[in-house]
């Protein structure tokens, strides 16, 4: 017994200090703080390794697979396509104006921007076959639209679900989210190393994500193996470009292109900003809009003037690089078509009609620059669709691996230009600016 003042303790439990023997099957404990053995490090280390193989090989493969399917559809659209068919733009703009109750058909390239900036946006794997066949359609009926927003989107989904279903941390699937829209642009360009930094540098302007270099070069180099090896897909193969002699006069040439540029690019900006925003605003209820859009895009499509700008237009791919090739009108009716295609509502990318916008325009300057025809097409390829999608490092390897290496400073230069003079926002609205990038005014 022991006693104090407020009362009669009967008994005192003693308990030893000395910490009981960790159990080497378990993780060691002391108190609530669990310590992991070195055994459990080295499960927990080939749970993640594993986690990001299989991550890596699901991205990869279905990425160049689908663009693989996507790419033999539109040649399959392009082969048959009728006249007639046009006739199918206000029924395909009800459907697409129905579809609209889906939260999954209302997310597009630009959400998975948000999704890298800690904003949260709904996925599932019905976003990759929605999209896949709704710009199928929009080919099928004529609409305007390219091709490479569907096979990012694509790539994007495919990775952003993957990435939920494991479970991982927003670190690890922001990373992997960059990867799936680099195997998707490589795959459907076949340009690895252009998808690469495309992925990289696509969130802030001005800023590589070297944490996600790894994972964005290995899944778009096995993409791209996998569109071309497995499903023997074929890509438009360029002639390459070589450097005009290099003087004083050069430089100041190589500055009006890119002004050339970025002016096209602030048009083209604005033109399909106000007519999506006219769009929205007209008081009427959204299926009449929806087919009215279709309506306006079939009686445009009756002028023999825009007869050229119906569907992707990949026959006119290559027009720009034609010895004694003359460029006319068709990089104007191209930008109005394309403009109100995707203003009113239809699926599809932007980079294919802007590489032809691009390349068809700069060419109408051979004889004012006296420079060559082809040179000023490569140029015009590369940098306007890059110049708006903020992404210079992206344009000059698309540059060096469609055209060649010896004009690689030129594709550069030209994205950078256009990048600071074609506006703030570019194709996707919600990228950033790095703070030690200079911004203009406007």
């Amino acid at each position: 017994m022991i006693n104090i003042d407020e009362g009669t303790i009967s008994s005192v439990e003693f308990r030893s200090r000395t910490l009981p023997a960790p159990d080497r099957n378990s993780s060691t404990k002391v108190g609530k703080i669990k310590f992991p053995t070195f055994e459990t490090k080295i499960l927990l280390n080939m749970r993640i390794w594993g986690i990001r193989i299989l991550l890596w090989a699901i991205i990869s493969f279905a990425s160049g697979s689908v663009a693989s399917l996507f790419l033999w559809g539109l040649q399959l659209i392009e082969e048959n396509r009728q006249p007639y068919f046009l006739f199918g733009l206000p029924l395909l703009g009800l459907l697409l104006a129905w579809t609209k109750k889906w939260t999954v058909t209302q997310v597009g390239t630009n959400d998975f921007v948000k999704q890298l900036n800690g904003e949260t946006v709904p996925s599932s794997f019905l976003q990759t076959p929605f999209t896949l066949v709704s710009t199928w359609l929009s080919h099928l009926v004529g609409a305007s639209v390219g091709r490479e927003g569907a096979a990012v989107f694509m790539g994007g989904s495919i990775a952003s679900e993957s990435s939920t279903r494991l479970e991982i941390t927003y670190e690890e699937k922001s990373i992997w989210l960059r990867a799936g829209m680099s195997a998707g642009f490589a795959a459907i360009f076949g340009t690895p190393w252009a998808g690469c930094f495309f992925g990289l540098e696509m969130k802030e302007v001005g800023k590589i994500h070297f944490l996600s270099f790894f994972a964005c070069l290995t899944s778009a180099l096995a993409a791209n193996l996998v569109s071309l090896h497995v499903y023997d897909t074929k890509h438009v193969l360029y002639p390459h470009i070589l450097l005009p002699e290099i003087t004083p006069v050069f430089w100041a040439k190589l500055a009006l292109i890119g002004l050339f540029l970025a002016l096209i690019a602030r048009i083209y900006s604005r033109l399909e900003s106000i007519i999506s925003f006219a769009s929205d605003k007209l008081p009427i209820q959204a299926y009449q809009k929806a087919i009215l859009a279709g309506l306006i895009l079939l009686a445009l499509f009756q002028f023999p003037f825009f007869q050229e700008s119906i569907g992707l237009g990949s026959d006119y791919l290559l027009r720009p690089f034609e010895e004694n090739f003359k460029a006319g009108y068709f990089a104007i009716e191209k930008l109005i078509a394309t403009c109100l295609s995707l203003g009113l509502g239809f699926k599809g990318g932007e980079a294919t009609p802007l590489f032809l916008i691009g390349a068809h325009a700069t060419t109408g300057l051979t004889q004012i620059l006296e420079l060559p025809g082809p040179f000023l097409a490569a140029i015009g390829f590369t940098s306007l669709y890059m110049g708006l999608t903020k992404t210079p490092i992206a344009a000059m390897c698309m540059g060096i691996e469609l055209f060649g290496y010896d004009a690689w400073f030129c594709y550069l230069i030209v994205t950078i230009m256009v990048i600071y003079l074609a506006g703030h926002k570019g194709i996707f609205k919600s990228q950033t600016w790095a703070n030690y990038v200079p911004k203009l005014p406007f």
